[in-house]
């Protein structure tokens, strides 16, 4: 009999996304309307059986009980193929024989932390992938937009924000670090020394800075 990840064609590590995605297809493909016919009956329970499954498997509550009743069934099929032993001769002329113990309620919690651990790092390769899917996309479509001479503009989002005040707060950190060391110091001011072009910027910038500064004195000033 099948599983309810096998009548919706997932994997039992599948996300709540590709679940709900396998049945909007499998819906269409299923749906009694689109089908001739004499295929149609056929059709109406495939889709009781989808609709059954996806009722499951999206409610992350049953899904849980789901999953444990399955480990149970699956426990009790391995303990069928087991060999049963004969209990009219003395266990111990017997080492060959298996004795399968039932699973205790500690072994279901560790057997289903397990699995739900495997379908999280399984979401999170699946979640890599579609980034890096996407990247790759978006690469391509800027790389055709400028064979065409087209100017790609990005937006200022919060992340661009904050990846350039990350970049901007580490490069000053190695700043700080190489004045203060007296050995980078001295390399540092004897290039400065040496380069009227450097100086002339720095002394541009500075007083930009200060015109800045001075600005904002003068208008807190007139506020008081």
């Amino acid at each position: 009999m099948k599983t309810l990840y096998e009548l919706l064609e997932v994997s039992e590590n599948a996300s709540k996304e590709i679940i709900e995605k396998a049945y909007k297809v499998l819906a269409k493909k299923y749906h009694p309307d689109l089908q001739a016919e004499g295929e149609k009956l056929e059709a109406e329970k495939k889709m009781k059986q989808i609709n059954e499954a996806y009722e499951v498997l999206s409610d992350e509550t049953k899904r849980k009980e789901y999953d444990l009743k399955l480990i149970e069934e699956r426990r009790q099929e391995e303990a069928k193929k087991q060999p049963q032993p004969s209990y009219s001769q003395n266990p111990y002329e017997q080492p060959n024989q298996t004795y399968t113990k039932p699973m205790s309620e500690q072994e279901y919690r560790e057997a289903l932390k397990r699995q739900y651990q495997e379908r999280r790092e399984e979401q999170e390769r699946q979640r890599q992938m579609q980034e890096q899917y996407e990247q790759r996309y978006q690469q391509a479509y800027e790389g055709y937009l400028r064979s065409l001479g087209y100017k790609i503009k990005y937006k200022w989002t919060w992340k661009r924000f904050k990846d350039l005040m990350i970049t901007i707060f580490i490069i000053i950190v190695i700043c700080a670090i190489l004045w203060f060391f007296p050995p980078t110091n001295k390399l540092i001011m004897d290039f400065y020394n040496s380069n009227s072009i450097i100086q002339a910027v720095i002394e541009t910038i500075g007083n930009v800075f200060k015109g800045i500064w001075n600005g904002i004195c003068v208008v807190f000033q007139k506020n008081k």
